[in-house]
């Protein structure tokens, strides 16, 4: 599986291939161009099922946002598969469960499972995913953060979209937004 191809589709291609990796899923965890941008050469290559959540999906279809910041990317392909909030995603003898996590985009998800979760845009180290972007809302983001995250294991690890990793247990002691 690879999540979030944001770029340099190549480099992807050239990590899966010395791993010996056959990529059978392309699991987007919104649909912004900063993680979608390599998805239709990662799909051309692999030939993998492309699944994003369902209210993110037509997303795919629009270059509106990457347009107004001067930036172009090949159209990527329509997902395969639409994820809802309790979706299994296996792999090999991995599983995850889709979190569906909105606010910084309707149709935000995050993978949780194997004492990870791979959070997106939607928590990062010491702050949390921007909510002034077409179909943000920062209410709805601090409630799937509280409701979906914040009830993980402090020793989760989290793979933010952006930045260094973490833990939920840092975050709920130390991370600015969750106080108070």
């Amino acid at each position: 599986m690879i999540i979030d191809p944001a770029d340099k589709a190549k480099q992807i291609l050239k990590k899966v291939e010395d791993m010996g990796l056959d990529i059978k899923l392309i699991a987007l965890t919104h649909g912004h161009i900063d993680h979608i941008g390599a998805l239709k050469k990662i799909k051309e290559a692999t030939g993998a099922e492309v699944a994003i959540h369902a209210d993110d999906a037509g997303s795919l279809k629009k270059q509106s946002l990457s347009i107004m910041l001067g930036l172009f990317y090949p159209t990527p392909p329509p997902p395969d598969r639409l994820l809802k909030d309790g979706d299994s995603i296996d792999v090999g003898d991995l599983h995850f469960v889709v979190l569906h996590t909105p606010g910084h985009t309707p149709g935000g998800i995050c993978l949780s499972g194997q004492g990870v979760v791979f959070s997106g845009d939607t928590l990062f180290n010491y702050s949390v995913g921007r909510t002034d972007l077409h179909g943000g809302s920062y209410d709805k983001l601090m409630g799937s953060i509280q409701t979906k995250l914040m009830t993980l294991p402090d020793d989760t690890i989290v793979y933010p979209g952006h930045g260094p990793d973490t833990t939920i247990g840092a975050e709920r002691k130390g991370n600015p937004f969750l106080q108070g």
